[in-house]
């Protein structure tokens, strides 16, 4: 029974932390409400509150778990490729998948600067700094050529490259022009080739 209770509890904790991530990813940081939380998922504002301590820590939550699941596969994803093609496949994959996508190294770049317009607590940002360490050092074990700095550099590159595509990709959308498999590979591959060509 307190296996069921512990996973109901998981399950209602990221649900939220993942509406909240939904709502900063189409709306910046202005759509992240408690209100619009639980209104996307169907649970009150105390249960929120039993949850998070605020917005923020919300927006925390999805974050670290989006982190640690990614630094557990970058050791295997995608074996023999440079850093950059890594990251451009993952964004590929991820765009085919629509939850994928919404835990995704590059949708997470976007609800990072929408975070940034939160306020924290030393904790918070704490927690965020270790987690995104892990991160660091996962790339460091796989990419010893690069320093911890380089990689800071490389993957705050290729995340904007990622939610410049998104953006595009969202626009076009909009416009009724919904593009295949094809079209969002080809912009992908097209936006990653154009941040190589810089160096």
């Amino acid at each position: 029974m307190t296996s069921l209770r512990e996973s109901k509890k998981r399950a209602t904790r990221q649900a939220m932390s993942d509406a909240a991530a939904r709502l900063a990813l189409d709306g910046g940081a202005e759509a992240v409400t408690v209100s619009n939380i639980t209104s996307a998922v169907g649970v009150s504002p105390r249960t929120f509150h039993n949850y998070f301590s605020s917005v923020a820590d919300s927006l925390l939550h999805y974050t670290a778990d989006v982190l640690e699941a990614f630094a557990e596969d970058i050791p295997t994803a995608f074996p023999g490729e440079p850093i950059s093609s890594v990251l451009e496949l993952t964004l590929i994959d991820a765009l085919d998948n629509e939850d994928m996508e919404l835990r995704s190294l590059h949708s997470l770049f976007k609800i990072g600067e929408a975070m940034e317009n939160l306020s924290h607590t030393a904790e918070e940002k704490k927690k965020f700094d270790s987690v995104t360490h892990r991160v660091i050092v996962a790339f460091q074990e796989r990419y010893p050529e690069y320093s911890a700095f380089e990689l800071t550099i490389i993957l705050n590159a290729c995340g904007s490259t990622g939610n410049a595509c998104q953006q595009e990709l969202k626009r076009r959308c909009e416009m009724g022009r919904t593009p295949s498999k094809r079209e969002r590979d080809e912009l992908v591959h097209h936006a990653f080739a154009t941040l190589r060509g810089l160096v």
